[in-house]
């Protein structure tokens, strides 16, 4: 009995041991996360001089993290720091010093000192500007090189999509135009028109309008006020287009119309007589209303001297 109840005491020690590699196991606990929000915008890490601290990941400004649990001033630099764009510190209200050009074009550049402050809203009317300007596509915003060249240039700029750009542009056209109609119901001065019509290699016809008059300084103006499609090249065509326009920029006093030497302008020219007598705004009864183009006529002049002259010279046996 005894050997057997030593026995059964040695096997049943060896279940009673605890492992010592369990222990350590379950000693380990798991590292905790961060739990307070402003953590997503700070990275914690340790100086040479063995000090904690934590770098903003927008602006890349430490603070001191001896004190624990203290986040007091991190979310009080959030505060600031995330209306500032990312790689810029300094107030976006706040001048600069830049050297700015005057003078443009054919005018000899100079250069001048000056403050400068960060304006959006300038910035994105010389983007405006420039696209009308250059005659560029309103997807050139939406280039990989143009955003990599700004985001150097200018990194606190925006830059709008090519829906936005379309928008201003019309809005930009829209603001233009109720100046220019303001200016022509001020004026005291009569208009002289020009209008151009030609064909596309779609077959589409268009018609383009110019205005010239003299403002209140004795300054020849010159605007083109329409850029659109007509249904044909006919006469009445061309005179129903040119008065619609006209009723559009609320144009009462006109003068002369000057267009190219063709039968079916001078149709749309009587058509629109006819309109404006009833209304007692033409001159003479819009006697000295049609102006043909000099510079057409002196084309069609050249155009059949060159024919004749072929003609001359094959009949002789020149060529």
């Amino acid at each position: 009995m005894s050997e057997s109840q030593g026995q059964g005491t040695q096997s049943s020690s060896p279940s009673k041991v605890s492992d010592p590699t369990s222990t350590c196991k379950k000693s380990v606990r798991k590292r905790q996360q961060p739990r307070a929000p402003c953590w997503s915008y700070f990275s914690k890490y340790v100086t040479e001089d063995e000090e904690k601290r934590a770098r903003c990941n927008h602006c890349d400004t430490t603070y001191t993290m001896e004190n624990r649990g203290s986040t007091t001033s991190l979310n009080n630099h959030l505060k600031a720091c995330l209306q500032k764009p990312s790689g810029n510190t300094s107030d976006l209200k706040q001048s600069e010093l830049a050297f700015a050009k005057v003078g443009s074009g054919s005018e000899i550049e100079t250069t001048i000192f000056s403050t400068w402050k960060f304006d959006g809203d300038a910035i994105r009317k010389a983007l405006i500007h420039m696209i009308i300007v250059d005659e560029l596509p309103f997807r050139i915003v939406e280039g990989e090189g143009f955003r990599s060249f700004l985001s150097i240039a200018c990194p606190r700029f925006h830059l709008p999509s090519r829906f936005t750009v379309r928008r201003d542009c019309l809005n930009l056209f829209n603001s233009m135009k109720r100046l220019l109609k303001n200016s022509f119901d001020k004026g005291t001065s009569r208009m002289c028109l020009t209008i151009d019509t030609w064909t596309s290699l779609q077959r589409v016809s268009y018609m383009v309008l110019t205005t010239h008059w003299i403002d209140d300084d004795w300054m020849l103006q010159k605007r083109i006020i329409i850029f659109c499609p007509i249904s044909a090249h006919r006469g009445e065509s061309i005179g129903q287009a040119l008065e619609k326009c006209i009723r559009d920029w609320g144009i009462e006093k006109v003068f002369t119309i000057t267009v190219d030497n063709v039968s079916a302008n001078g149709v749309g020219i009587d058509y629109l007589r006819k309109k404006m007598n009833h209304q007692n705004t033409c001159v003479a009864n819009g006697k000295y209303m049609h102006m043909r183009c000099v510079a057409h006529a002196i084309n069609l002049i050249v155009q059949e001297g060159v024919i004749m002259l072929l003609h001359l010279l094959i009949e002789l046996e020149l060529l």
